[in-house]
């Protein structure tokens, strides 16, 4: 009886563990699809904005679609060990919003 419980709660986690990878892969195709198309912009023109702004290292980054518009979220790891916080729109490359993260 146990048995039959712990198989009912592992293959389901098993398969929820395998299903990530494959919205990854349909985000990238995705993301170069826009790319291509001249939607938005891409990661390296808009690291080449963020590190004119505040020099540092890239430490995340993430694309969201917001009313319609797609925003890159930077975050960048000054040498000094502040992290900041940035918007871009990801079509123009204007920069939305710049803050200290704390």
């Amino acid at each position: 009886m146990k048995v039959r419980a712990l198989t009912f709660l592992v293959v389901p986690l098993c398969f929820a563990s395998v299903l990530p990878p494959f919205a990854y892969a349909d985000d990238d195709k995705r993301i170069r699809q826009l790319q291509r198309s001249g939607e938005i912009l891409s990661l390296e023109q808009i690291f080449d904005r963020a590190r004119k702004i505040k020099p540092g290292r890239i430490v995340d980054v993430d694309l969201d679609k917001d009313d319609g518009r797609y925003i890159y979220e930077i975050e960048l790891l000054e040498s000094s060990g502040k992290v900041w916080e940035m918007e871009f729109d990801a079509r123009t490359g204007e920069l939305l919003q710049l803050e200290q993260d704390d």
